[in-house]
């Protein structure tokens, strides 16, 4: 080496330290290259089946919560549709009243008609709307 590429004084060996060590690294054993790429393998596996084992179990937990919601919610759900298949038919209250239901929107419109054939005229209105 010239005196530009000489190494530093740290880098400098004397004789009093003996023989350098040898590289590391410079003999590499199959035998434990081959046990740590075995024993990296299992352990994917392992991984592997773990992650499917909690799936399957966060799957079915989810599937009974949603199923149980279900059944829970069915009476509340059927009343809710007999109360508003009730609101849309026609049918009797009282038959001998001669009481009957309508359905609501029909109610609506006939409550409507009949307070504009019955309430106060246009022009009454007008008048009540400008002094209020």
């Amino acid at each position: 080496m010239s005196d530009s590429q000489a190494h530093d004084a740290w880098h400098q060996h004397t004789k009093e330290e003996g023989k350098p060590q040898e590289e590391h690294g410079s003999y590499a054993s199959a035998k434990a290259l081959g046990m740590t790429f075995i024993i990296m393998v299992v352990g994917v596996i392992v991984v592997i089946l773990v992650l499917i084992a909690y799936f399957n179990s966060f799957v079915s937990r989810y599937k009974a919560e949603r199923q149980e919601g279900t059944t829970v919610m069915a009476p509340a759900y059927n009343a809710r549709l007999a109360a508003q298949r009730h609101l849309d038919s026609f049918g009797w209250i009282d038959r001998d009243a001669g009481t009957v239901h309508i359905p609501l929107p029909n109610a609506i419109d006939r409550v409507v008609q009949e307070y504009r054939s019955n309430g106060p005229s246009a022009q009454e209105r007008e008048t009540s709307d400008d002094q209020g």
